[in-house]
């Protein structure tokens, strides 16, 4: 199927959505003018039409451009949002370059998000190399994450609720973007968020490790959340299987400040309606009555850090047509003398 049929199904399936499912709640995307990207070229479990449709249909309904990469590669400088959305097959030297590029422009806001290692479905090796030639911090960890406590009647689709690690220094981004969100949101078979100080993988929960001011950790799990070494890798990046204490990291940001970019890792791809999890109802009901704040929170973190195309400054040309006209008519007049 060729890409403007399936841009124009998802636009479809995404107004269908839309006119059938009972708001929770209200929230918007504020910003306008934006064009954003979705990288579908790399593999990617929640990337199907329905999948996409309810976040593309918003954007676009806000009056935001998107568009695919797909067939062919390349980002344009003027894509203020790049999404990766559980790549599972690795990036070439000259793509990571080019993400790089295109982040080192400033005000640039890249989102990735990973997936459970249950079953070895999936690898975030081709995400954490891409985050790698970024030189930051955040990486996915290796891990499957369940939460016994906070989950929509199963312990995989978990509700990560936990906002921050209340700590003033490090709280400012958080309560921000979760404001308006009395609970939390559906993840549903996600991993965690881990740390990288250039020579090995790190616990990124505060008082587990050095905990860089750039770094903001937006959810976490519930603390009775487990992590677990599902697909048998032990690996570098199974960080947390079977620690205690739970409040792994689900929803993290990171600053880099050099270049007035943003990162946003996510244990799974919350923005994709996957289980709903770009939504206000849960899947089963068995969460908070039935409702949850993914939808927000989404909405929350690209508002907060979306930065609109600047107007084009006023030319003169429309000042110069009447001098223009004046000239015309003395040259005529100065003929016919």
């Amino acid at each position: 199927m060729k890409r403007k049929y399936i841009f124009s199904l998802i636009l479809i399936v995404g107004m269908i959505t839309g006119m059938t499912t009972t708001n929770a709640y209200t929230t918007t995307l504020d910003f306008t003018g934006v064009t954003i990207a979705f990288d579908i070229s790399h593999g990617g479990y929640h990337t199907t039409e329905a999948d996409l449709a309810p976040i593309i249909g918003n954007l676009t309904a806000a009056g935001n451009t998107v568009i695919y990469i797909n067939e062919t590669w390349g980002i344009p400088d003027d894509v203020a949002v790049l999404f990766l959305t559980q790549s599972d097959d690795n990036y070439t030297t000259a793509e990571k370059a080019d993400i790089k590029t295109w982040f080192e422009l400033g005000d640039k806001l890249l989102w990735a998000s990973g997936d459970s290692d249950y079953g070895g479905f999936f690898n975030p090796w081709s995400i954490n190399q891409v985050l790698d030639t970024l030189g930051g911090i955040i990486r996915l960890g290796g891990c499957s994450i369940e939460d016994p406590d906070f989950n929509d009647g199963s312990a995989y689709r978990t509700a990560p609720g936990e906002i921050g690690y209340g700590d003033p220094l490090y709280d400012d981004i958080a309560i921000a973007v979760t404001t308006g969100m009395t609970a939390g949101i559906i993840a549903h078979g996600p991993c965690a968020i881990i740390a990288y100080n250039g020579f090995d993988y790190r616990d990124l929960r505060y008082g587990k490790s050095v905990f860089p001011i750039v770094v903001n950790v937006i959810l976490t799990y519930g603390e009775n959340a487990t992590a677990a070494d599902s697909d048998t890798s032990i690996g570098d990046l199974d960080v947390y299987d079977g620690l205690p204490g739970g409040l792994f990291p689900a929803v993290v940001h990171e600053n880099f400040t050099d270049i007035g970019s943003n990162l946003i890792l996510s244990g799974e791809a919350i923005y994709t309606n996957y289980k709903f999890m770009y939504g206000q109802n849960t899947e089963n009901g068995a969460y908070n009555g039935g409702i949850h704040f993914g939808q927000m929170l989404v909405n929350n973190i690209l508002n907060y850090f979306v930065v609109e195309p600047e107007e084009p400054e006023p030319t003169n040309a429309f000042a110069l047509i009447p001098l223009a006209a004046i000239g015309v008519i003395y040259a005529i007049s100065r003929r016919k003398k």
